[in-house]
């Protein structure tokens, strides 16, 4: 009985939610194909390659989590329409342009090629702005 409460609660849904989101963003993060940096002829080193897919992962998964928050954000300023829920809705759109525009797909999408000074500090703040928007989802489901 506890584990059907535990899965219907907002913990369960946000743990549902992130798992396929995860599952979304691992797919793309896999079968993209990653464009090289500097002249065509030039390939991108395991490394390197292996840290833009990272960034692909989590901003992906920062893009589906944050489309699942304004869905709910949505729902909450129909029910209740004020100022903190206007607020809430803003920071939401905002954050989903700021995934949006991060993401290594959409910059290959518009032609522009990986920067060629990636490292592990390039996908850290993704992590932690996904860190930050499970919080949001919880929150917004209790």
């Amino acid at each position: 009985m506890m584990i059907r409460n535990w899965i219907k609660g907002p913990l369960g849904t946000t743990v549902a939610s992130a798992t396929a989101a995860s599952g979304i963003a691992l797919l793309v993060a896999l079968f993209t194909s990653i464009p090289s940096h500097g002249p065509p002829s030039r390939s991108l080193s395991s490394q390197v390659e292996l840290l833009i897919r990272m960034e692909v992962f989590f901003t992906t998964l920062n893009l589906v989590l944050l489309v699942a928050l304004a869905v709910i954000y949505v729902q909450l300023y129909r029910d209740l329409p004020n100022k903190y829920t206007a607020s809430l809705l803003v920071l939401s759109l905002a954050l989903l342009l700021y995934a949006g525009t991060s993401n290594p797909v959409v910059h290959n999408v518009f032609g522009f090629r990986p920067r060629p000074n990636i490292g592990a500090f390039v996908f850290l703040p993704d992590f932690f702005i996904g860190l930050a928007i499970l919080v949001l989802l919880y929150q917004s489901q209790t």
